[in-house]
Protein backbone atom coordinates (compact mmCIF):
# COMPACT_ATOMS: atom_id res chain seq x y z
CA UNK A 1 0.00 0.00 0.00
CA UNK A 2 2.73 2.60 1.34
CA UNK A 3 5.01 1.21 -1.62
CA UNK A 4 1.78 2.30 -4.28
CA UNK A 5 1.22 5.93 -2.46
CA UNK A 6 5.03 6.04 -3.48
CA UNK A 7 4.92 5.06 -7.02
CA UNK A 8 1.79 7.38 -7.35
CA UNK A 9 3.94 10.24 -5.93
CA UNK A 10 6.63 9.63 -8.06
CA UNK A 11 4.43 9.65 -11.13
CA UNK A 12 2.19 13.48 -10.40
CA UNK A 13 5.90 14.54 -9.57
CA UNK A 14 7.21 13.66 -13.00
CA UNK A 15 4.00 14.76 -14.92
CA UNK A 16 4.29 18.05 -13.13
CA UNK A 17 8.23 18.32 -14.53
CA UNK A 18 7.60 16.96 -18.09
CA UNK A 19 4.24 18.60 -18.40
CA UNK A 20 5.63 22.19 -17.62
CA UNK A 21 5.44 24.94 -19.92
CA UNK A 22 9.11 24.52 -20.84
CA UNK A 23 9.82 23.93 -24.78
CA UNK A 24 13.38 23.84 -26.08
CA UNK A 25 14.86 27.23 -27.33
CA UNK A 26 15.85 25.67 -30.76
CA UNK A 27 11.71 23.92 -31.27
CA UNK A 28 10.65 27.28 -33.02
CA UNK A 29 7.02 27.38 -34.75
CA UNK A 30 9.25 27.91 -37.56
CA UNK A 31 5.64 27.46 -40.02
CA UNK A 32 4.82 30.99 -38.84
CA UNK A 33 9.13 32.44 -39.43
CA UNK A 34 8.46 31.32 -42.86
CA UNK A 35 5.27 32.30 -43.54
CA UNK A 36 6.35 36.33 -42.67
CA UNK A 37 9.76 35.61 -44.76
CA UNK A 38 8.02 34.80 -47.25
CA UNK A 39 4.93 37.81 -46.91
CA UNK A 40 8.27 40.29 -46.70
CA UNK A 41 8.99 39.68 -50.23
CA UNK A 42 5.73 39.09 -51.64
CA UNK A 43 4.77 42.20 -54.20
CA UNK A 44 0.47 41.63 -53.64
CA UNK A 45 -0.34 43.91 -50.43
CA UNK A 46 -2.96 41.77 -49.86
CA UNK A 47 -1.48 38.76 -50.25
CA UNK A 48 1.05 39.76 -47.90
CA UNK A 49 -1.20 41.09 -45.12
CA UNK A 50 -3.35 37.64 -45.87
CA UNK A 51 0.01 36.13 -45.19
CA UNK A 52 0.97 38.02 -42.05
CA UNK A 53 -2.55 37.40 -40.45
CA UNK A 54 -2.08 33.23 -40.74
CA UNK A 55 1.78 33.87 -39.65
CA UNK A 56 0.06 35.58 -36.43
CA UNK A 57 -2.61 33.12 -35.77
CA UNK A 58 0.51 30.73 -35.53
CA UNK A 59 2.46 32.58 -33.05
CA UNK A 60 -0.58 33.58 -30.98
CA UNK A 61 -0.46 30.06 -29.88
CA UNK A 62 3.30 29.71 -29.66
CA UNK A 63 4.29 32.60 -27.85
CA UNK A 64 1.27 32.76 -25.16
CA UNK A 65 2.42 34.71 -21.88
CA UNK A 66 3.71 32.14 -19.19
CA UNK A 67 4.75 29.53 -21.69
CA UNK A 68 9.02 29.10 -20.82
CA UNK A 69 12.09 28.71 -23.57
CA UNK A 70 15.62 27.66 -21.91
CA UNK A 71 18.54 26.76 -23.76
CA UNK A 72 20.93 23.98 -23.97
CA UNK A 73 24.59 23.39 -25.19
CA UNK A 74 23.16 23.45 -29.12
CA UNK A 75 21.37 26.55 -29.05
CA UNK A 76 22.09 29.83 -26.52
CA UNK A 77 21.17 33.08 -25.93
CA UNK A 78 23.66 36.01 -27.49
CA UNK A 79 23.66 39.11 -26.96
CA UNK A 80 24.26 40.15 -30.47
CA UNK A 81 25.86 43.64 -31.94
CA UNK A 82 22.71 44.02 -33.36
CA UNK A 83 20.35 43.71 -30.53
CA UNK A 84 19.26 46.65 -28.87
CA UNK A 85 18.98 47.00 -24.68
CA UNK A 86 17.97 44.41 -22.99
CA UNK A 87 17.74 42.23 -25.96
CA UNK A 88 18.74 38.46 -26.47
CA UNK A 89 19.48 36.61 -30.12
CA UNK A 90 19.38 32.85 -30.72
CA UNK A 91 22.52 31.03 -31.79
CA UNK A 92 20.30 28.47 -33.25
CA UNK A 93 17.98 30.78 -35.26
CA UNK A 94 17.34 30.61 -38.63
CA UNK A 95 17.95 26.63 -38.71
CA UNK A 96 19.01 25.13 -41.83
CA UNK A 97 15.61 24.21 -41.95
CA UNK A 98 13.98 27.42 -41.96
CA UNK A 99 15.97 29.06 -44.48
CA UNK A 100 15.45 25.78 -47.24
CA UNK A 101 11.59 26.50 -46.45
CA UNK A 102 11.38 29.75 -47.60
CA UNK A 103 10.76 31.88 -51.01
CA UNK A 104 13.85 32.61 -53.13
CA UNK A 105 14.73 36.01 -52.03
CA UNK A 106 13.32 35.84 -48.78
CA UNK A 107 15.23 36.15 -45.38
CA UNK A 108 13.49 35.13 -42.41
CA UNK A 109 12.92 37.90 -39.43
CA UNK A 110 15.21 39.04 -37.30
CA UNK A 111 14.08 37.49 -34.34
CA UNK A 112 14.75 39.33 -30.49
CA UNK A 113 13.94 38.30 -27.28
CA UNK A 114 12.81 41.75 -25.30
CA UNK A 115 13.34 41.51 -21.60
CA UNK A 116 12.17 44.21 -19.48
CA UNK A 117 14.09 45.55 -16.17
CA UNK A 118 12.73 48.56 -13.40
CA UNK A 119 15.28 50.70 -15.45
CA UNK A 120 14.76 50.11 -18.66
CA UNK A 121 10.98 48.96 -19.65
CA UNK A 122 8.03 49.90 -22.32
CA UNK A 123 4.66 51.46 -21.22
CA UNK A 124 2.08 48.29 -21.01
CA UNK A 125 4.93 45.91 -19.35
CA UNK A 126 3.54 45.01 -15.60
CA UNK A 127 5.63 45.83 -13.24
CA UNK A 128 5.62 42.09 -11.79
CA UNK A 129 6.38 40.97 -15.22
CA UNK A 130 10.05 42.78 -15.27
CA UNK A 131 13.28 40.47 -14.73
CA UNK A 132 14.92 40.31 -11.65
CA UNK A 133 18.03 42.81 -11.18
CA UNK A 134 20.62 40.23 -10.24
CA UNK A 135 19.65 38.75 -14.33
CA UNK A 136 19.31 42.09 -16.07
CA UNK A 137 22.84 43.32 -14.13
CA UNK A 138 24.88 39.92 -15.19
CA UNK A 139 23.24 40.85 -19.04
CA UNK A 140 24.16 44.63 -18.88
CA UNK A 141 27.77 44.11 -17.44
CA UNK A 142 28.19 40.94 -20.08
CA UNK A 143 29.87 42.12 -23.25
CA UNK A 144 28.92 41.74 -26.88
CA UNK A 145 28.26 38.43 -28.76
CA UNK A 146 28.21 36.76 -25.12
CA UNK A 147 26.27 33.78 -24.76
CA UNK A 148 23.96 32.66 -22.25
CA UNK A 149 22.55 29.00 -20.74
CA UNK A 150 19.27 29.97 -19.63
CA UNK A 151 15.18 30.56 -19.82
CA UNK A 152 12.88 32.92 -20.12
CA UNK A 153 9.44 33.34 -19.94
CA UNK A 154 6.62 35.07 -22.49
CA UNK A 155 5.11 37.82 -21.27
CA UNK A 156 2.26 39.53 -22.16
CA UNK A 157 2.04 43.02 -23.81
CA UNK A 158 -1.46 44.89 -24.30
CA UNK A 159 0.23 46.66 -27.34
CA UNK A 160 1.46 44.01 -28.90
CA UNK A 161 0.61 42.75 -32.20
CA UNK A 162 -0.03 39.44 -30.24
CA UNK A 163 -0.26 38.61 -26.60
CA UNK A 164 3.32 38.86 -26.24
CA UNK A 165 5.04 39.80 -29.42
CA UNK A 166 5.39 42.67 -32.04
CA UNK A 167 6.21 42.29 -35.68
CA UNK A 168 7.93 45.58 -37.21
CA UNK A 169 7.52 45.04 -41.42
CA UNK A 170 9.70 47.82 -42.22
CA UNK A 171 12.86 46.82 -39.96
CA UNK A 172 11.87 42.94 -41.01
CA UNK A 173 12.22 42.12 -36.60
CA UNK A 174 9.93 40.02 -34.70
CA UNK A 175 10.09 41.15 -31.16
CA UNK A 176 9.28 38.67 -28.39
CA UNK A 177 8.51 40.36 -24.74
CA UNK A 178 9.75 38.29 -22.44
CA UNK A 179 10.93 38.38 -18.81
CA UNK A 180 14.63 36.63 -17.63
CA UNK A 181 14.02 33.32 -15.41
CA UNK A 182 17.96 32.59 -15.50
CA UNK A 183 21.06 33.84 -17.47
CA UNK A 184 24.25 32.65 -16.95
CA UNK A 185 27.10 33.43 -19.55
CA UNK A 186 28.80 30.76 -20.49
CA UNK A 187 32.34 30.57 -21.44
CA UNK A 188 33.59 30.13 -25.53
CA UNK A 189 34.60 26.24 -26.07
Amino acid sequence: MKTSAVRISLLCILTLILGAPYSPACDLPEQALALIADASVDPCPLCRKHTLNKAFAILNKWFMPGKSIQTDQTCRFVKTTPCGDNELSLSCYPSDALIASIDAGAVPPRLVFRFHAVHKHLVGIADTDYTNAANAARYTESGPDTAFEGSIRFIAYRYGDGPSYNYFEQTHRLVIHCTVERLIPVKPE
